[in-house]
């Protein structure tokens, strides 16, 4: 008999870990199922009934506290074993008083540690002896061999069990497996290994990799190549009615054991790209449209358009790149994560140079996040441009406007004028203002003010008998002897100075 085996972790990595750690038939162990936090445990030890049960001491919903004490209570004949981390030790120890028979440390769990800790605990089992096969059977062997770990599969061994001269695969990754919940795909595995059982002219091998994806592996006479692709395609249909919305593919042939792996990886690739393949349910790999390398974005341009409030120019910029990035088929993750880069540092700027916030970045994130496939995408990166384009018509560029901030200096300089009121009068964020003025100018607003003050109080002491204090007034300086610095810094002499050798 094997001893069934169940594993709780909330680290996917830590399950399939343990789970590709050794071999469990061949060693005497059924794996019956992965859960991925203490709740989803016991509905599993629930259903499954296992012998054994591995569990993280730090879980989400119930921790191992809880959940040890739950399993004593509820199942007293399960032998919980709990998987801690060095720090942990004083949890460990509450745990075992709660009925867990034995504890593994995290950090030093390998092959021979973990068939030790499981001899030792079935051993504690009363009635239990293993069953230990010899050798793995081929279905194990290729789960193995395809998900990178040592199978011991030859040539010998594929051939025997797949005698004619082609193959092909048949491999989803679409919702199998999600939650750790390995049953879901074995389920499915089930269900596709009922159907090819009953066809004649085909052998079929159906099993999980990494315990996500299924995968079919077909091997059929060269006359049966379109025999083999319409019941493929009468096993996905049927595989729809009980799971809609999946997304299979259906593989390049090939001769043997030698091909295998890259055409496992170049289907696995073309699983990952349904994002491109709205409504499509089974996908033929030679009917697949071809990818490309997309163009290296400008990001100096970008920036540059951006730092000079050219904003429309960079929608515009953005907006071709995001379609080239689609065109292109990029990994949907790249394609979002690069285009709301984009679209932050648009915003970013956006408020640097307007007072306030002038779109909901976390709103229009959540819309591109939420775009499944490329079509939705599309309309939604059309609505955010439109969105974000309305916004900049409103508020022109420095450059359009500063001969009229000029003017307005020109016109207001008597006045307490402060590059604040500017800003505000021209709808312009004020620390965004003062570093265009300055770069543009070549000056500062304050040196910028002066120059057309001393400018005009020049004309004033010109043609005029008013004192030094009164033109002082005029041009906008309170301060006399404030006003006689600034004019003398500029024109080399004090007002009274410059006044008499003009009269003279």
């Amino acid at each position: 008999m094997y001893c069934k085996v169940l594993i709780i972790d909330d680290e996917y990595i830590m399950r399939q870990g343990i789970r590709h750690m050794i071999e469990w038939e061949k060693e005497g162990y059924m794996l019956v199922g992965e859960a991925a936090n203490g709740e989803e445990g016991l509905a599993m030890i629930e259903e499954y009934q296992p012998d054994i049960v591995l569990a993280d001491i730090v879980m989400p919903v119930l921790d191992g506290m809880e959940f040890s004490m739950i399993v004593k209570k509820r199942f007293p004949n399960i032998k919980l074993v709990m998987l801690s981390s060095y720090d942990n030790f004083e949890y460990v120890k509450k745990t075992l008083l709660n009925g867990a028979c034995d504890y593994v440390l995290k950090p030093s769990l390998n092959p021979e540690t973990l068939l030790q800790l499981l001899e030792k605990t079935v051993a504690r089992i009363p009635g239990m002896s293993l069953q230990k096969d010899s050798a793995l059977s081929v279905n194990e062997k290729l789960s193995r061999y395809l998900n990178g770990y040592e199978a011991d599969l030859t040539q010998g061994d594929f051939r025997q069990r797949f005698p004619y001269t082609k193959c092909r695969l048949l491999l989803s990754k679409e919702g199998i497996g999600r939650g750790g919940r390995l049953e879901d795909g074995m389920e499915l595995v089930h269900f596709i290994r009922d159907y090819w059982e009953k066809q004649d002219s085909l052998q079929t091998e159906v099993f999980l990799v990494g315990g996500e994806v299924c995968v079919a592996l077909m091997n059929y006479r060269i006359k049966d190549d379109e025999l083999a692709e319409q019941q493929a395609r009468e096993c996905i249909r049927k595989v729809n009615c009980y799971r809609p919305d999946s997304f299979w593919i259906y593989g390049e042939p090939f001769d043997g054991l030698s091909d295998l792996q890259d055409n496992y990886n170049r289907s696995l690739e073309l699983a990952e790209m349904r994002f491109y393949y709205k409504d499509t349910p089974f996908l033929c790999a030679s009917d697949s449209c071809e990818r490309r390398s997309a163009e290296h974005f400008a990001y100096e341009q970008y920036s540059t358009l951006l730092k000079y409030r050219n904003f429309k120019e960079a929608l515009n910029q953005m907006e071709a790149y995001v379609a080239d990035l689609c065109s292109c088929m990029v990994e949907e993750y790249l394609l979002k994560n690069t285009t709301k880069n984009l679209i932050y540092n648009f915003l970013l700027e956006r408020e640097k140079a307007e007072s306030g916030m002038l779109a909901n970045k976390s709103e229009l994130f959540r819309r591109i996040d939420h775009s499944r496939y490329v079509q939705d995408f599309q309309v939604q990166i059309a609505h955010v441009i439109e969105e974000l384009g309305r916004e900049c018509q409103s508020s022109p560029a420095v450059s359009d406007n500063l001969s009229e901030i000029k003017q307005y200096i020109r016109e207001h300089y008597a006045e307490n004028l402060e590059l604040a009121q500017i800003a505000k009068q021209f709808n312009y964020n004020y620390n965004y203002l003062s570093t265009y003025f300055n770069r543009k100018m070549q000056s500062s607003f304050s040196e910028y003010l002066n120059q057309i003050r001393i400018e005009k109080a020049c004309e004033i002491l010109k043609s005029t008998s008013y004192t030094i204090a009164q033109v002082s007034e005029m041009v906008g300086y309170s301060d006399p002897s404030y006003f006689s610095r600034i004019f003398k810094n500029q024109m080399g002499k004090t007002p009274s100075q410059w006044k008499r050798r003009i009269g003279k």
